[in-house]
């Protein structure tokens, strides 16, 4: 689903060619052959690999699961991977990627488009700035009625064998490196309250705390509406993020900026990927090479610490 409402638009806008396509249902596969005329189409990554010699890439858009087995074959095969997140939850498997990409002196990134999203691009140039001073504190909020859809019948996102968790995995990966982007490197995660407990969770609330600065999230499938919001306060100032409607007040001065789009509406958002990939391009080109596996390997650690948190706070009842 992701391949085909985000990639492979953004693809189109970007000039990039896809060339061959993997899936191994056959009912996505006819539907890669629609969309995608001109790509030969593979029923495995594997077959995929081996029978195309000329890539420059590999965008790994398969359940969280298979991602790792995709990316280290990517890295294998000597061509840059871009994977949806999360690139893996499994350190041993990210130390192998980290390891392997130096090796053959690839790049591998992982997919944080909600970082080039008009409002955060916005909103976390405005933090950087200096405009309202050094940043004290941090709230960020996602509320949903429901998981995303999927492509087949049934919900691998609330299947944890699948996804390796629930919204904190779903949501939770790129609200945690916005996070890290407002309070910096030093973020640790204080708190954690997953809800239902001890199951696929549905709400999940973090507090976080950094050098001179503490952050709150909230994730929701459970919620009465659909919103993002965010909230950031300076020494000097604050800025306030509402979907559509950006505040800064710095200074005895009031500043607001309407977007044309919610940061809520939709799933999909091929043009943030589109405003992402010269991030991506950088890295395949050896500038910054290792900056958004470093982004990846919070997100990782902090996701495992989490859910290890709350699995001893089930056990004490």
């Amino acid at each position: 689903m992701i391949a085909e409402r985000a990639h492979l638009p953004s693809l189109r806008a970007l000039g990039v060619a896809v060339n061959a396509v993997a899936e191994p249902s056959s009912i996505r596969r006819e539907a890669a052959r629609r969309m995608l005329p001109s790509a030969r189409v593979y029923e495995t990554h594997e077959a995929l690999l081996a029978g195309e010699t000329a890539l420059d890439a590999l965008v790994v858009c398969s359940p969280p699961r298979h991602h790792a087995g995709a990316v280290l074959a990517g890295i294998r095969a000597g061509v840059h991977v871009l994977s949806e997140k999360p690139l893996t939850l499994d350190p041993e498997a990210l130390a192998a990627i980290r390891l392997e990409s130096i090796a053959r002196n690839v790049c591998v990134y992982t997919v944080n488009n909600w970082a080039f999203s008009p409002q955060w691009l916005r909103l976390l140039e405005v933090a950087a700035s200096g405009r309202i001073g050094a940043i004290r504190r941090a709230e960020i909020r996602v509320l949903r009625t429901r998981p995303s859809v999927s492509a087949l019948p049934g919900d691998w996102r609330t299947d944890p064998a699948i996804s390796g968790g629930g919204i904190l995995v779903d949501h939770g990966w790129h609200n945690l490196y916005l996070m890290r982007r407002l309070l910096g490197d030093g973020l640790e995660l204080e708190e954690i309250d997953l809800r239902p407990a001890g199951a696929v969770d549905e709400v999940a609330a973090a507090r976080f705390r950094a050098p001179g600065a503490s952050g709150e999230v909230l994730l929701s499938w459970r919620a009465d509406e659909r919103s993002n919001s965010a909230f950031v306060e300076g020494g000097h100032g604050a800025a306030e993020l509402s979907d559509d409607l950006l505040t800064v007040k710095a200074g005895g001065l009031e500043e607001t900026t309407r977007f044309p789009e919610k940061l809520s509406s939709g799933s999909a958002h091929p043009d943030w990927l589109a405003a992402m990939w010269p991030a991506f391009e950088n890295e395949c080109a050896g500038r910054g090479r290792g900056e958004n596996l470093s982004e990846a390997a919070f997100c990782l650690k902090t996701i495992r610490a989490a859910y290890a948190r709350a699995g001893e706070a089930a056990a004490l009842g």
